[in-house]
């Protein structure tokens, strides 16, 4: 073997990686000249960072906030229409005659988000078409007026401040995980949704992860193509991202949660859900409110309570599973039992969760049976006014004479 082939391999080699190095170059160079900077460390919960929410959200006089409008999420398969309803098509506030329009209030279990469901997907969406497919002829017209983060408070807010104007016919309420944030700041709920100073703001930096950490990190997190990999490799965290300071602690120096939560909470709700109730009877729309399915059932298997995040509330497992039954029992104290949705029959089954409450695609299409079960007949009525007569006319047409 001549003397000069291994140098011609490792002169061959170096090429290789001088080439690789230089496109390697080029392609960091090209994403931080196209692409706006991700910080790894504040994506996973490391650091603080900028408020994801600013990304989809702006500021709301009645609502907090709502969503910006445009198409979001991989694949971009979440749209908010102009009027920043998400998962909703175009619509004109004025209301076309004989049109039935059917609003869903709740957070990110009904939005489809915390994990992304495509628009199509969305229990609300999927109750609505199934309504059209039971009432052919009739207008029905879909309103998601819920978003990630919401509860009663800002689901009221947006009822009359909003969505009035778009003279809902039929309102559903879900509610209940979101419900129990307030329940840690019952004390302080007259600053519900300010910050320090008084004011309200989707500027201000917060500790969250979006992202799961990874051990990979920190060999990564200097290269903004690399980090741009790593992120569209990983798959796709379930459920809500919570505040990391409490919920990505690993390290042991977390607070331990509480065996109970402070019942005053529920009397909040209690209110809220009869201003709701009071809302729709002045704007002449009928209310339903949902019993919330949840995974959260007494007898879950300890390897699925996992996927249960009740360290975002500050109260354990337990006592998650006590305060939906205080909420339910509200429901059934405040809502007429025709008009109550009971949901819990989809509670603790695995398949139909992603976590706590966050439905998969076969969980969604379950809940929108049940809700369009609920709604057929009070939609039925409001679709065709006129059927108990057109029905008794063609009774007496097609009757014999005498």
């Amino acid at each position: 073997m001549s003397r000069s082939a291994p140098r011609v391999r490792w002169l061959a080699a170096l090429v290789v990686l001088a080439c690789c190095a230089l496109l390697a170059a080029g392609a960091e160079g090209w994403v931080r000249a196209r692409r706006p900077p991700l910080d790894l460390w504040a994506l996973t919960g490391r650091t603080v960072g900028e408020n994801p929410m600013a990304a989809w959200a702006a500021v709301d006089a009645f609502a907090a906030y709502r969503a910006r409008p445009g198409r979001y999420g991989r694949g971009e398969g979440k749209s908010v229409n102009p009027d920043g309803f998400i998962s909703t098509p175009p619509l004109r506030a004025a209301k076309e005659p004989g049109t039935v329009r059917v609003v869903f209030l709740g957070g990110s279990s009904t939005a489809g988000t915390g994990r992304d469901l495509a628009d199509a997907e969305t229990w609300p969406w999927r109750a609505v078409e199934r309504l059209r497919e039971r009432l052919p002829g009739a207008r029905i017209e879909l309103i998601n007026g819920a978003l990630g983060g919401y509860t009663t408070f800002e689901s009221y807010g947006r009822l009359w401040g909003r969505i009035r104007f778009f003279s809902p016919d039929v309102v559903v309420v879900y509610h209940g995980w979101n419900e129990m944030y307030y329940f840690g700041q019952v004390d302080d709920l007259d600053r519900w949704r300010t910050l320090e100073d008084g004011t309200w703001s989707l500027d201000r930096r917060r500790r969250v992860a979006s992202v799961a950490p990874h051990w990979i990190d920190p060999w990564v997190r200097s290269s903004q193509l690399l980090t741009r990999l790593r992120l569209r490799l990983s798959p796709e965290r379930n459920g809500e991202a919570g505040e990391a300071g409490r919920a990505e602690r690993r390290d042991g120096d977390a607070p331990a949660l509480a065996a109970d939560f402070d019942a005053r909470g529920v009397e909040v709700f209690r209110t809220n859900l009869r201003l709701l109730r009071e809302t729709a009877a002045v704007l002449g729309a009928e209310l339903f409110v949902a019993k919330q399915a949840t995974l959260m059932v007494p007898d879950l298997p300890e390897a699925e309570r996992a996927r249960c995040r009740a360290d975002y509330h500050g109260f354990d497992y337990a006592a998650h599973v006590r305060a939906y039954d205080a909420l339910y029992a509200v429901i059934d104290e405040e809502v007429e039992a025709s008009r109550v949705i009971d949901a819990t029959p989809l509670s603790g089954v695995r398949a139909y969760f992603h976590d706590h409450v966050h439905p998969t695609v076969e969980g969604a299409e379950a809940l929108s049976g049940i809700v369009a079960d609920a709604l057929e007949d009070v939609v039925r009525a409001r679709g065709y006014p006129d059927d108990r007569a057109t029905r008794a006319g063609r009774v007496a047409l097609t009757r014999p004479p005498g």
